[in-house]
């Protein structure tokens, strides 16, 4: 077995210059079309979507991928093996709180297509943690979890795409700083329920409905479907632009959030909020841009009124596209506060279902009372090799609010003191790609603290860990 998957890696390796690809048939821009990220060349962060037909009829196929089986009937095989090493120094800015974890991520999937018109797809994955063991959440120390398990029925009307998958899944559709399938945890995020899609070639509209998989950290029978955390909307997108790549899209969405335990100002409770939005990123020339603006309304606790607001800007523009093909980059986020320790309106913007990795993975900032400008450089010394360095300068704007931590965890007794420096955020990263299946992240960060985390007894922090990642 190991000596098919190593040879199946070479194979894909190999395979990977040619024009052949993984992508999905999509009349949309597979960019844009909402299946979510890639991973690495030729592999997607949600496994679901390759599609590998293509190789496989250009020969090109490694072992275990489009495998026929009768009739037009054919199953794939997927895997994904992720080590972290993590080291925490002050973790949660608590001064002398100092661990190291060991985190393993373990993934194997299935991908059976009946025809071109019906598939079902199934995964299921453990986690395990070593170091802290006794305060790690379900989606990190986890004995078996069925992941994902969806039946995803299209066809065409023209040259119109026309879908629905009913089941446990994953989702991204929408900006990244309010969707993600939860990457930096052991185990990904999934939903249940059902997800419409409708694609044309300049345009697409899509529709969900889902409820969140409440995991438990035994066997796959202790995991459940949350039913009062729910997620659903609508989203669309257009090409603004005209002519061939590089392209710029406008993308309006629609959110709905309820999601029971929220914290605030100490309290807990019933969180319901609608986050109407747009986004408009792509690239032009050499510049590249992805610019998010949303508004949430709703009630906390069914007491509160919601009054919320966030606008996130991020742009690059490359200064040469030889030798260490060095980009400028920068990212400006401004997310509401206020509100949370009071009787009136919250004004707390609620970051939702964010990217892990978009302010780190270290979790040590929320999108909520919160301004923050970072520039930042990014290398690509060679095809295997991408840097990046950034530093963000953190301000809170509402000097009544706290400092929020990722999960809108508040930093203890920042509400009480004055100021409204937080401090300065410090990211490096480094990835090598050895091949397109196997790679390795170097990441640190560290928070030095500002006046306010320091007026209310807090240390600077840091967290850096090492990943290797292998998928199949």
């Amino acid at each position: 077995m190991i000596a098919g998957l190593l040879q199946a890696t070479t194979a894909y390796a190999q395979s990977t210059p040619n024009k052949v690809s993984t992508a999905p048939s999509d009349p949309y821009p597979i960019a844009a079309a909402g299946w979510g990220g890639d991973a690495t060349k030729g592999l997607f962060a949600s496994r679901w979507v390759e599609d590998w037909a293509a190789m496989r009829e250009a020969h090109k196929a490694p072992r275990f991928k489009a495998m026929p089986l009768w009739g037009n009937a054919t199953l794939t095989l997927n895997a994904e093996l992720r080590l972290r090493y993590v080291d925490n120094d002050n973790a949660q800015l608590t001064p002398r709180n100092d661990f190291d974890q060991g985190l393993l991520r373990g993934i194997l999937g299935a991908d059976l297509r009946f025809n071109e018109h019906v598939r079902a797809y199934g995964e299921i994955g453990r986690g395990e943690v070593w170091g802290n063991r006794e305060v790690a959440a379900a989606s990190f120390k986890n004995v078996g979890s069925l992941q994902q398990l969806f039946v995803d029925v299209r066809g065409h009307a023209g040259g119109t795409l026309i879908g629905a998958m009913v089941g446990r899944q994953e989702f991204t559709d929408g900006p990244k700083q309010l969707l993600s399938i939860g990457d930096g945890s052991t185990l990904h995020r999934t939903w249940n329920g059902v997800r419409v899609y409708v694609h044309g070639d300049r345009w697409r509209l899509g529709g969900y409905d889902f409820r969140l998989t409440q995991l438990g950290r035994g066997g796959f029978d202790d995991e459940e479907v949350a039913n009062g955390e729910r997620l659903r909307g609508l989203n669309a997108s257009w090409i603004v632009t005209q002519g061939d790549k590089p392209k710029t899209y406008f993308d309006p969405f629609w959110l709905h959030t309820e999601k029971p335990g929220f914290r605030s100002g100490g309290l807990s409770g019933l969180d319901k909020r609608d986050t109407f939005g747009a986004r408009l990123w792509g690239q032009h020339d050499r510049i590249r841009i992805d610019w998010t603006v949303a508004h949430q309304s709703g009630r906390y606790r069914d007491t509160q009124p919601v009054d919320a607001w966030g606008l996130f800007a991020v742009q690059s523009v490359d200064l040469s596209s030889t030798g260490w093909k060095p980009r400028l980059t920068s990212h400006i986020d401004i997310a509401s506060g206020g509100g949370a320790y009071g009787t009136g309106t919250l004004r707390d913007f609620n970051q939702l279902y964010t990217s892990s990795g978009y302010l780190g993975e270290a979790q040590f900032l929320s999108l909520s009372n919160l301004l923050m400008i970072a520039p930042g450089l990014s290398l690509t010394p060679s095809q295997k090799w991408s840097v990046m360095f950034e530093y963000g300068y953190a301000r809170r704007l509402e000097e009544g609010d706290a400092v929020y931590a990722g999960g809108m965890r508040a930093y203890p007794g920042t509400q009480r003191v004055p100021g409204h420096e937080i401090g300065g955020l410090v990211r490096l990263a480094a990835t090598w790609s050895a091949t397109p299946n196997f790679s390795v992240t170097f990441n640190y960060e560290h928070l030095a603290a500002g006046d306010v985390l320091e007026r209310a007894g807090l240390a600077s922090g840091s967290q850096g860990f090492v990943s290797a990642v292998y998928r199949y």
